[in-house]
């Protein structure tokens, strides 16, 4: 094992830039997308809805939106916020059914496309 010594100045810049590089890594880590304005195509292309549907839901007020020159914009933040609104509580039993028929769905999908081959 080598033992390397260096002045008290250095090692104090040295720790400063380290603890500056992990401060800017944790300000990376924490960006947030629900700032992140949507006009109306993308958030039906996000949902896979139509645009009539997606009017529906600002009529309704189901999902916050702004308006600027007959332009609809939306956060993704309103998007999340509206998906966890109408989110379903399930039963566990209600879980493992529906990974039943998605494991039976696959299997499937997996053998029509093995027998085309």
């Amino acid at each position: 094992m080598k033992i390397i010594t260096i002045e008290e100045e250095a090692w104090q810049q040295l720790n400063s830039r380290i603890n500056a590089i992990a401060d800017y890594l944790k300000r990376l880590e924490n960006t947030s997308y629900d700032d992140l304005w949507l006009n109306n195509h993308e958030v039906c292309q996000y949902l896979h809805i139509s645009e009539k549907t997606l009017c529906r839901m600002r009529t309704k007020g189901e999902i916050a939106y702004s308006k600027i020159y007959g332009q609809y914009f939306y956060t993704i933040g309103a998007i999340k916020d509206m998906l966890n609104a109408n989110a379903i509580q399930s039963s566990d039993e209600y879980v493992q059914e529906l990974m039943a028929k998605g494991k039976t769905y696959i299997e499937k999908g997996r053998k029509l496309k093995s027998g085309k081959q």
